[in-house]
């Protein structure tokens, strides 16, 4: 259970410091995905036609993406 509440304090604490995406402001969420937790921008799980990006200058790379934690790590806990 200690496991359970610490994995939950590091999402809190990250989505406390990095509460918003640089690029367009919306408010980062915790993922799970390919077996790990990343907090990010969800404009990242829309579609994003090429000609879309190219006229707004709204690449992913620009949105908020980060790793909180992955498999290797959590069964190490």
């Amino acid at each position: 259970m200690s496991d359970r509440t610490a994995f939950i304090d590091l999402i809190e604490r990250a989505e406390r410091s990095h509460p918003a995406c640089p690029e367009c402001g919306s408010t980062v969420v915790a993922i799970a995905r390919d077996g790990a937790i990343w907090l990010e921008c969800p404009t990242l799980a829309e579609p994003r036609p090429f000609l879309r990006q190219l006229i707004r200058l709204d690449f992913e790379v620009a949105h908020s993406r980060s790793l909180l934690l992955d498999e290797s790590e959590a069964l190490a806990a």
